[in-house]
């Protein structure tokens, strides 16, 4: 045994069990990617490691073994005067959708496409808002005619950490509206919302359209979505969040039929997140794979539980096949971030997102486990290891009810998993970009969350919104600002270098939130993004468009999705590794861009720029299939 600790008691199983199902709605030439330096000595190893025996011990200090309990964390408090009881809205902003500016309460001359953010406080640890008493009970109205109601849906984050609501119409110019939380807004428990009112006044600029536009129709609804794929032989893949592998066939408009489902009981209410079809094997899928989501009610997800798995396909016309974790013992937060979505690298490696245990790297009220050593990052996996004598298993820590080591070491020589970008925060997808960069879509942090302490920068409690942001990776490993103090991160995002404005400064919002003092610099490795989306937004699902539709004003931008305010898809144009345009796609409804339904995925059929777009529901998960408009 070595003291990576990659051989355990649970890894030489192939399979684990799932105690409870709750379902729920371009590249460096030859030289494969550079290393990532974690740490001092560190390496990246090759692919095809001979011989192939397990690493030898780490020549590395190990950090501080950190408890397998985390202490209390801090409480988030209440707005001065609240009732520490009762949840509540705390601060509100109106963002517009096209500039991306952001607007208080009381604003005039607002952007006429605002969606709304609410902040709140909730009282009870690990307990959310409900998303399933928004509707009707969360708002927007003109203030001079309060039963002129704004069209729009109303939603949370995966964390049920705030409350959106985005208008599905184009606001009336020079109106005053106000924005409406009512006592029927319950947090999970099913404690009443305090209620709460803020208006604005819009000025009279039009929006503008979208950038190309699509006909758009549902092709899919059924099982809850969470990734999806068009295979080298022209079929579209997908994963659910109830532990099923889909296949259809696509029809010549684009439809899908003949569905075959992949039921392998190993993976019965797991919640499958990534899908990457191997390179270099047709009949092998690799899938990210977690505790189900949301878990048993009033029990907590086991952490280290989330997987990446290899599914071999034995029968292709039946659709039939086997799995094989490959690894194991990658964390799991108390919330909704997890071991996300997966892609192969242009040196055959592959690359997973691996979300962090908490908002803004310590513990607080709602997210509640402390940071390991394997949180935000994405992690390089060798896919040629040997695992015939069990999973790569790569828990860091002793945790209570696993039989694991628990001394996994991703720096140790030769480790087959290592971290190949550090800090960030929650990635549900990736992008290997034809110019040479991993691009990272990254979901920032809600207000309220707490920062540790360490390398001069002091711990917040109750930390300011943080945005949403987009990075480019190219190899050299950096630190993309969100802190684990296990790994020696301690500073959030840009900290708080300067008097003035400092890029990706975290500074108090004078709405009660903290933020640095000045002077606190941000981490000697920090690698800022190359664009923001702004706050709540949730960029998850990412492609590049590969077609020439559209006279090729689409080809090589990267689309992505917003899960949260915005609803739509956005359309980056990469230039020198910078980000030089922003336009958003679609169909119109009422002049305005028509919202998806909360969508978290997309694909693209590269014969004809045709896309596939996952919506998720509270029942379940639908398929819009967008194709170019003439």
């Amino acid at each position: 045994m070595t003291s990576l600790g990659i051989r355990s008691a649970r890894a030489m199983l192939t399979v684990t069990l799932v105690v409870g199902l709750v379902a729920c709605g371009g590249a460096n030439s030859g030289q494969g990617v550079s290393p990532s330096p974690n740490a001092p000595g560190s390496r990246q190893p090759p692919i095809n490691n001979s011989p192939n025996t397990p690493p030898p011990p780490s020549t590395k200090t190990p950090d501080p073994t950190p408890p397998t309990t985390s202490p209390p964390p801090p409480v988030t408090p209440p707005p001065p005067g609240g009732n520490t009881q009762q949840p509540q809205v705390t601060s509100v902003t109106f963002t517009s959708e096209e500039s991306r500016e952001v607007y208080r309460a009381n604003a005039t001359n607002v952007a006429r496409d605002v969606a709304v953010t609410a902040n709140v406080y909730l009282p009870t640890a690990g307990v959310g808002v409900a998303e399933n008493s928004l509707k009707g009970n969360v708002r927007l109205y003109e203030a001079a005619a309060t039963t002129s109601l704004v069209a729009g849906s109303a939603s949370t984050d995966g964390a049920g950490g705030n409350i959106t609501f985005t208008p599905t119409e184009v606001l009336k110019s020079n109106t005053k509206y106000t924005f409406e939380v009512t006592t029927g807004v319950k947090d999970e428990s099913g404690k009443a919302f305090a209620a709460f009112k803020a208006s604005f006044t819009t000025g009279t600029r039009e929006p503008q359209g979208p950038l190309v536009t699509f006909a758009e129709r549902t092709v899919y609804s059924g099982s809850p979505i969470a990734s999806v794929r068009v295979g080298n032989d022209g079929r579209l893949y997908a994963v659910t969040l109830d532990g099923k592998i889909l296949r259809w066939a696509i029809d010549s408009d684009g439809g899908l039929s003949a569905l075959q489902t992949l039921a392998i009981p190993e993976l019965a209410g797991r919640a499958l997140i990534g899908l990457a079809h191997d390179p270099r094997d047709p009949n092998v899928l690799w899938i990210s794979n977690n505790a189900p989501i949301p878990y048993a009610p009033g029990q907590v997800p086991p952490d280290f539980s989330g997987k990446v798995s290899k599914v071999t396909i034995t029968d292709a016309a039946a659709f039939t096949g086997t799995v094989q974790d490959y690894v194991v013992g990658l964390p799991r937060s108390i919330k909704d971030h997890l071991t996300n979505s997966l892609v192969f690298g242009p040196d055959g490696a592959l690359y997973v997102s691996q979300g962090s245990n908490s908002s803004t790297g310590a513990p607080d009220g709602t997210w509640v486990r402390s940071e390991h050593r394997l949180t935000a990052t994405v992690l390089r996996i060798d896919p040629t290891y040997d695992v015939s004598g069990g999973p790569i298993d790569v828990q860091t820590e002793k945790y209570e009810g696993s039989a694991s080591l628990g001394n996994y070491d991703p720096n140790g020589e030769r480790a087959p998993v290592t971290i190949f970008a550090d800090g960030v925060r929650n990635a549900y997808d990736l992008v290997w970009h034809t110019d040479g960069a991993l691009y990272v879509p990254t979901n920032g942090g809600a207000a309220g969350g707490n920062t540790p302490a360490g390398d001069g920068a002091p711990a917040l409690n109750n930390v300011s919104n943080q945005d949403d942001y987009l990075f480019r990776v190219t190899g050299s490993g950096g630190y993309y600002g969100h802190p684990v103090a296990l790994r020696g991160h301690y500073v959030l995002n840009g900290g708080n270098p300067t008097a003035g404005r400092d890029p990706f400064e975290v500074v108090p919002d004078g709405q009660g939130r903290a933020g640095y003092p000045e002077g606190t610099r941000p981490d000697a490795n920090y690698r800022p993004p190359v664009h923001t989306f702004g706050a709540n937004r949730s960029p998850n699902g990412a492609i590049e468009y590969k077609s020439n539709s559209f006279g090729g004003a689409l080809k090589n931008r990267l689309l992505v999705v917003e899960y949260s305010n915005g609803k739509d898809v956005v359309a980056l144009k990469l230039e020198g590794g910078k980000v030089t345009d922003v336009g958003r796609i679609g169909t119109t409804v009422n002049g305005r861009i028509k919202r998806f339904q909360n969508p978290l995925d997309l694909a693209e059929d590269g014969r004809n720029g045709n896309l596939y777009v996952v919506e998720l529901g509270s029942s379940g998960g639908r398929i819009q299939l967008l194709t170019p408009s003439p």
